[in-house]
């Protein structure tokens, strides 16, 4: 049956329009909403007509009606707000104007760039120049109706004459907007209206409309020239649009928010710490926590305060601060002077307690309500087998408390540091974050194996600048005192000019760095007996077996894969491996600490040997603890403490007589290890000597900084430095004055160092091991000596930090290395005595290299690096570049845009998405930059279409480009390749969505409370503890995402926790853990759900 109803299901308002334009002389559209992918679906049957008038409602009056009427019910006050917009103002009628051209501008933005498309927008600018096509905006206003109105044209007959018709025109009334949608998918209702009485009701309608509008010609104009298909835009253009949209969340438009709160710690901000404020804060609102991971001596601890002033005076937030214990007293210090109404806590105390494991600070009234946690350091959480991070871990995954996370070596050695740490303030591994896949673990293990790269994800949560790039974007020439020129940068790098840097309107200036190594003969050290003694190391022939850190060799067949003798295996092999090499680097650091470590050796071998012939095999934590401190018990109490903590082994289960025989043997080697050594005295010990004949020149009658990695050594040091040196000291990790010391030592950098130096006169000569190696300033001096030779440059460079510090009163720090010879290589080159060196410590150290600690592995870049070039530079920025952030210097480039070309600045943030250009060049590409949220791709085609690289920085430098530069016609295909990509893009954008909603199963623990839960609400007939348990069952039939919920319910399942015991548990974990307010496990980001969009793209072919 014939019918006028249009709904878009059976009838397509599109078909109708299309088919009746074509004998169609003027039109008139009324619509709400105008979106340039509803006319691109007409614009090629507008050949005929000779007027089209469009008039479109503005979008600033969209729902301020309904909200009146839903929300108050009250006509009176509608007409109030109709009286208002019917008499709106010139101001406010050009307002809604400006407005509806920037949605246009923005549905022009996602438009596909398909050739049809940019046909039909380069069709439509030209039918607004000719006049053909009239666009006002009604601003009085909602336009609600929606009305199409077609003025049939003349039809001719066969002879050329007019044939007369019957009707002037028809109309479509409904509600369908011009938009894709609305004209062909949208539920929506419509009616064609026929008939000259209705066709003349409509024009009538429509004119009066029209008269009362806002012409809008010039901004669909304005629009349509800015579009993708019409801008003319240079390389260089694109270039710096490609910057700015990847850089513009961290750039500073809103300082104003520091100035707030003013006082002390602002003033004391140089530019490039206020800016990592700013950006910190950013992170930190965006995804709970960040890193400020500047290099040493940038004033992380300044930036870290900060921070915590902002969310203090901003949310009234709680900050707990947890440091190294030596830093704790600098904290409290920085707490009472700025405000910053914190507790500081060492890190020390993290410990997991014997009644509430690793969940203790969740109930201590003196953490339990602090909401934001300053981590200093926070590199001493990046393992997580350990009571530390256990208890940190557990606290900040309740309450949603937010973290600031100071550390410059974010990552030791492994990548997986940064993931821990990551974890600490982002529990869960499924993640809003935008990277691929969305899953912290899934994306460091396509890190490890080079899929992905980690400033994809670190660009998002880790602020880390180095020297050189400060001085680089906020230096200041030392002669001219004007900006220091980022692309002239080179004479500063190479020390022929100097810069400084402007904070509280002084000049600060960072120190050089010199590198000397010190050279001395290990073979004179040890009276020429270090090749003996370190053969007996080596665990081949008459040396030491190990036997006591090798059991399991011991154990009979029968029991070896038997608890608790099978882990005695793994445990063995890694403990044989961790002496050997201990006893070789105790041998290379002193005399005193290898004597002192073979003689503490001995002593707890001949106490194990004891216990063996008393029938026990004191194997375990608590019987080493016993046997190191064997002196303190008789012979009689020693065997019976360790008969009540080594139960477990049997000594049956052993070959007792052939263990008893190796730990003998053991012995015999410690014997003769400790006769080699005793009579080497501090005269004869060639290192010590060298030591003290450097303090003794003039060059060193200074302050000193003298580094050690064992505490055995820096005693050893300070009892004969002390003997010619009275104002000297020494510092290790059972010194109880840590904070007097540093206040003596560097009186100048701590600023309460009056209160501190309460006794003792200031020091010269401080020795200490690496207790003193992290967060202190200590820039009074500028000599360090490093008396162990280094195998992984972490610590060489924690310790430079301590004196190489922005504002240091010294032009120059130094640090000599000490790096040992044999007597044959005395005429060697350094390079030589070096390759000896490594190779020497792979023969001793062998496979055992494979069980240490990542920062204790052998770094054979660094070791030249450190005593052969004398330049850590090349190897921090190296590091910098593969590692951490790839945008600094973009963001730093459009900062200097927008302070030195802000017209230019202004064109790039006011450019629409979508631009494009055509480049001149050799071999033909396409570059294409796609975003949806804050999710991003940028790739780089060949002229085929085959993907080049995705790199960010290999983008940007191929992107890179003289201003002037000029465009070019774009190749042909641009558009086809561009939309391939973006489908791809698409497609990846879905796929990172399903990934991140994907639910987990539930656990064997969240079954068992379940059961539990609906078990004893069949039994109860008590209707509020009924609906006490049904919330329960509603909350934790839930996915279960939480590490700490699940450790908690785990805790239930294995105890067997039931009845109201379990409910109460349950109650207390939804409370703790704010469960009622996970509505989803896997919330979004903000942005995560954005469409799509070509951000900009351009075209390379040859000219």
């Amino acid at each position: 049956m014939q019918h006028d109803i249009i709904d878009n299901r059976t009838e397509k308002l599109a078909d109708h329009i299309r088919t009746i334009l074509p004998g169609t002389a003027r039109a008139r559209f009324a619509v709400g909403y105008f979106f340039l992918s509803g006319l691109e679906h007409v614009a090629d049957v507008l050949d005929g007509v000779s007027e089209l008038r469009l008039l479109i409602g503005n979008t600033t009056n969209r729902e301020t009606l309904e909200q009146l009427a839903e929300g108050y019910r009250r006509l009176e006050r509608v007409e109030v707000e109709l009286d208002a917009q019917r008499y709106t103002s010139r101001v406010r009628s050009s307002q809604a104007a400006d407005a509806t051209e920037g949605d246009i501008a923005d549905s022009a933005a996602v438009l596909d760039q398909t050739d049809r498309t940019e046909q039909m927008i380069v069709s439509l600018a030209e039918l607004i120049a000719q006049g053909r096509i009239k666009v006002r905006v009604y601003t009085r206003g909602r336009l609600h109706a929606k009305a199409y109105i077609f003025d049939y044209g003349e039809v001719m007959n066969l002879q050329g004459e007019i044939i007369p018709r019957a009707e002037a025109g028809i109309g479509i009334v409904g509600s369908s907007n011009l938009s894709l949608a609305g004209i062909s998918s949208n539920t929506e209702l419509n009616v064609l209206v026929h008939g000259n009485a209705n066709h003349e009701q409509l024009v009538n309608w429509f004119d009066a409309l029209w008269d009362e509008s806002e012409d809008f010609d010039e901004h669909l104009m304005r629009v349509l020239r800015a579009s993708w298909a019409l801008a003319e835009v240079t390389p260089y253009e694109i270039y710096l649009k490609t910057l700015y949209e990847l850089t513009k969340d961290g750039l500073d438009e809103d300082v104003g928010q520091l100035s707030l709160w003013g006082g002390d710690i602002q003033e004391q901000l140089a530019d490039f710490q206020r800016h990592a404020v700013q950006r910190a804060i950013r992170m930190i609102d965006r995804h709970s926590g960040c890193f400020v991971a500047d290099v040493v001596g940038l004033g992380k601890t300044y930036i870290g305060a900060a921070i915590l002033k902002h969310f203090v005076e901003r949310d009234r937030a709680r900050p707990l601060i947890i440091c190294p214990a030596p830093l704790v007293s600098m904290w409290e210090e920085f707490n009472e002077d700025y405000d910053l109404n914190a507790r500081v806590v060492s890190m020390s105390m993290l410990t997991e307690d014997e009644v509430m494991g690793s969940e203790w600070m969740l109930t201590d009234p003196f953490y339990r309500n602090r909401d934001l946690v300053l981590i200093d350091e926070s590199h001493n959480f990046r393992h997580t087998n350990n009571q530390r991070y256990r208890v940190l871990s557990s606290y900040l995954a309740t309450h949603e408390r937010r973290c600031v996370l100071l550390t410059a070596t974010p990552r030791n050695s492994s990548l997986w540091d940064i993931h821990n740490q990551i974890r600490l303030f982002h529990p869960e591994e499924v993640t809003g974050l935008p990277i691929d896949p969305p899953n912290l673990r899934e994306f460091f293990g396509c890190v490890e194996r080079n899929e992905r790269r980690l400033p994809e994800l670190l660009s998002h949560l880790l602020i880390r600048r180095t020297r050189q790039h400060v001085l680089r974007w906020y230096g200041y020439d030392d002669e001219t005192d004007q900006p220091v020129d980022p692309a002239h940068f080179e004479p500063y790098r190479a020390g022929r000019r100097r810069a400084y840097i402007k904070v509280a309107g002084g000049k600060q200036y960072f120190p050089g760095r010199e590198l000397n190594t010190v050279r001395y003969s290990i073979e004179d050290t040890y009276a020429g007996l270090y090749d003996k003694i370190k053969d007996l190391l080596d665990g081949d022939g008459d040396a030491l077996r190990y036997a006591r850190y090798g059991l399991h060799e011991f154990v009979k067949p029968g029991k070896q894969r038997v608890d608790p003798y099978h882990s005695l295996s793994t445990a063995g092999r890694n403990l044989r491996g961790l002496m050997r090499v201990m006893l070789f680097k105790r041998l290379e650091s002193s005399v005193q600490a290898f004597r002192l470590t073979v003689n503490r050796m001995l002593d707890s071998h001949c106490a194990f040997l004891q216990a063996l012939d008393h029938g026990i095999v004191a194997v375990g934590d608590n019987a080493s603890d016993l046997l190191r401190g064997t002196g303190e018990l008789t012979d009689r109490e020693l065997i019976k403490a360790l008969e009540q903590v080594t139960g477990e082994y049997n000594i049956d289960d052993f070959h007792a007589e052939a263990l008893r025989d190796a730990i003998a043997y053991d012995i015999a080697i410690l014997e003769r290890l400790l006769e080699l050594t005793l009579p080497i005295g501090p005269q004869e010990d060639d290192k010590l000597q060298t030591l003290l004949g450097m303090l003794r020149q003039p060059q060193f009658q200074t302050k000193c900084l003298i580094f050690t990695q064992f505490a055995d050594t820096a005693d050893y040091l300070y009892e004969h430095v002390s003997v010619e040196y009275a104002d000297s000291e020494v510092v290790s990790s059972a010194s109880n004055s840590k904070g007097e010391i540093v206040a003596r030592f560097a009186p100048k950098a701590n600023r309460s160092a009056d209160r501190l130096r309460s006794t003792g006169a200031e020091i010269r000569l401080l020795v200490t091991t690496d207790v003193l190696s992290e967060g202190l300033n200590l820039q009074d001096c500028n000599i360090i000596i490093n008396y162990d030779l280094h195998w992984n440059p972490v610590r060489l460079i924690q310790r430079l930090g301590r004196i190489d510090r922005i504002g240091s009163e010294h032009d120059t720090i130094i640090a000599h290395n000490f790096l040992p010879e044999l007597g044959i290589e005395e005429h060697l080159g350094l390079h030589q005595t070096l390759r000896n060196r490594i190779a020497e410590i792979h023969r001793t150290i062998g496979e055992d290299a494979a069980i240490l600690d990542p920062d204790e592995q052998l770094n054979e870049d660094a070791m030249y690096a450190i005593y052969d070039a004398g330049d850590l530079g090349p190897l921090e920025e190296a590091e910098d570049t593969d590692t951490y952030v790839d945008l600094h210097d973009a963001e730093e480039t459009i900062r200097q845009l927008r302070e030195q070309q802000p017209d230019l600045y202004q064109r790039i943030v006011a450019m629409p998405n979508g631009v494009r250009c055509g480049r001149s060049c050799d071999d033909g590409y396409t570059y294409v930059y796609c975003r949806a949220g804050d999710y991003y791709r940028l790739v780089l085609l060949d002229g085929n279409g085959t993907e080049l690289t995705r790199q960010t920085p290999a983008v940007l430098n191929w992107l890179k480009c003289a201003p002037d530069e000029p465009a070019v016609a774009l190749p042909a295909g641009h558009n086809e390749r561009v939309m391939d990509f973006k489908r791809d893009f698409t497609y990846e954008v879905k796929r990172r969505a399903s990934e991140r909603t994907r639910a987990p199963r539930s656990t064997r623990a969240q079954t068992y409370v379940l059961d539990e839960m609906r078990r004893l609400y069949s039994e109860t007939r008590n209707e509020q503890f009924r609906q006490s348990i049904d919330l329960l069952v509603r909350t934790f039939s839930r996915p279960v995402v939480r590490i700490a919920v699940r450790q908690a319910l785990n805790r239930l399942w294995r105890d067997q926790v039931v009845g109201l015991e379990l409910v109460r548990a349950l109650r207390q974990i939804h409370n703790q853990f704010r469960l009622d307010m996970d509505s989803h496990p896997n919330k979004a980001d903000d942005g995560q759900d954005d469409l799509p969009i070509i951000v900009c793209s351009e075209g390379g072919s040859a000219q």
